[in-house]
């Protein structure tokens, strides 16, 4: 194997005296590039020399091993080829009959690359990464180049097993806690409408710039398919990892009337409601809307400045006059005043959260805000439909990964092994191949094995700038 090594080492050192040689100096990321190239195609070729030669020892020297667990050689040299980050990597390796009937593959087992497998799972895991904040395509051309396609970076998406972040305990714990919910409308494939839930919990906030905060410390919790009870009781439960709960004065929720949202004040009993800004805002607009009701805007929000309930309650009542009397009886006056009604409702019914949005320890609102960066921009922004079980695998790993979660190789593939082509003690083999590496590799901090004749190291189309940096390496101290 030092020969192999030694020939592709050289072979390598060749490549690149040529590019330069013929090239010359050019712009550094042109030579930055070939360079890469040809040093990746080197670790190609290295990787699989060790790799086949792992494979010989299966075949040589796990002889007994083999015979007790039923193993013989069916064919060997065959081919696999899975894409890495260096490139595609093509190896051959023996294929065993198992006794009783199935074949196994030893040496992947041991590689754990999975059967019918054509990715590396670390390639997997980055796609995956990836894909949480970029389009299934453009995660395929990131990692990869563009040579795997979008439809495997979707599927290595699907194959994500459960991930979940847990936040570390703090050491101090914060006097008022501040819980942010509402949710993403995300389109699906059947051209239906459905809510992704989102709670932000943080400590608080701090100034970043001019004019700009930001929260701290904020975990973020997505809630797709879970019914709402467990969703609270899971941000309880993160909570509670955290910080000391007992320790805990004041909880407040922003939020909107969300049927959804009310049900976290079952979990937290003693929290306060404040209705967020964008919400109320947008409540208003809508209560104003129209030339009638704009007319009375002045004083419906002079009475939410105020807070006096009273006065925006008599508004509203001339509010109502005025449109029953200023439109024409038919639908329109119908659903005109359905909508205002539903609106003053909403107001009248959520006027102590909207005061409350006031207290001196309230930090303002961000919950449309932290959809839209943690949820919209990757799920709903664009015109695109999600599967169900493509929303749900989605959401979770791109709420993971903004938490700080990393998805690994493990995580990926959890269940898709097929169990026909395990072999059972594997342990056994890998002592195998380990004990070979050694012997191999025993002495080989030892460089004089590189010392060759020059005709052995450098090949017969040559020239003299390759002898002069080869005489030049040969009396440099590497060791």
């Amino acid at each position: 194997m030092r020969n192999s090594i030694q020939r592709i080492v050289v072979n390598t050192f060749e490549k690149i005296m040529d590019c330069y040689e013929t090239k010359g100096l050019r712009e550094l990321y042109v030579m930055i590039k070939e360079l890469r190239t040809i040093s990746e195609d080197m670790m190609l070729d290295i990787l699989c020399t060790f790799i086949e030669e792992a494979d010989r020892a299966l075949c040589e020297e796990a002889k007994k091993e083999r015979k007790a667990d039923g193993f013989t050689i069916k064919e060997r040299d065959v081919e696999r080829t899975i894409h890495t980050f260096l490139g595609s990597l093509t190896y051959e390796r023996t294929h065993f009959k198992r006794e009783g009937g199935g074949y196994v593959h030893i040496l992947d087992q041991i590689l754990d690359v999975g059967a019918y497998e054509r990715v590396d799972a670390g390639v997997s895991a980055e796609m995956v990464n990836v894909s949480s904040s970029h389009s299934y395509g453009d995660s395929a051309a990131i990692v990869t180049s563009g040579e795997i396609s979008r439809q495997t970076a979707w599927k290595k998406m699907q194959d994500v097993g459960e991930v979940a972040y847990v936040p570390e305990r703090s050491v101090e714990t914060p006097e008022v806690l501040h819980i942010f919910a509402d949710e993403d409308h995300v389109n699906l494939q059947d051209g239906k409408n459905t809510q992704v839930p989102l709670v932000t919990y943080c400590a608080g906030k701090r100034p970043v710039s001019k004019d700009r905060n930001a929260l701290i410390d904020p975990v973020h919790i997505q809630g797709y398919g879970l019914a709402p009870e467990k969703h609270w009781s899971y941000v309880y439960s993160l909570m509670a990892t955290q910080y000391d709960m007992e320790k805990v004065k004041r909880i407040f929720i922003y939020g909107d009337g969300a049927s959804w949202v009310k049900k976290g004040f079952d979990t937290f009993p003693n929290a306060v409601h404040v209705l967020d800004e964008y919400h109320l805002e947008k409540r208003l607009k809508t209560f104003l809307s129209g030339e009638i009701c704009k007319a009375f805007a002045p004083k419906v929000r002079a009475a939410v400045q105020s807070g006096n309930a009273a006065d925006f309650q008599a508004v509203f009542y001339k509010m109502e006059v005025a449109v029953i009397r200023g439109m024409e009886p038919g639908k329109g006056l119908a659903k005109r005043l359905k909508a205002l009604r539903s609106d003053g409702a909403f107001l009248l019914a959520h006027w102590q959260a909207i005061l409350n949005g006031r207290h001196p320890l309230t930090i303002g609102s961000c919950t449309e805000a932290l959809v839209s960066h943690v949820l919209s921009k990757r799920l709903s922004r664009d015109p695109m439909g999600w599967s169900p079980s493509g929303l749900a695998k989605l959401s979770m790993v791109r709420v993971f990964c903004l938490n700080g979660g990393v998805i690994m190789p493990c995580d990926i593939g959890a269940g898709k092994t097929d169990e026909r082509t395990l072999v059972g003690n594997i342990k056994t083999y890998e002592d195998i191949v380990i004990r070979h590496h050694d012997e191999v590799f025993k002495g080989w901090r030892d460089w004089t094995w590189f010392d060759k004749s020059d005709s052995d190291l450098i090949s017969r189309k040559t020239t003299g700038t390759k002898v002069a940096v080869y005489d030049l390496l040969k009396m440099r101290d590497i060791s």
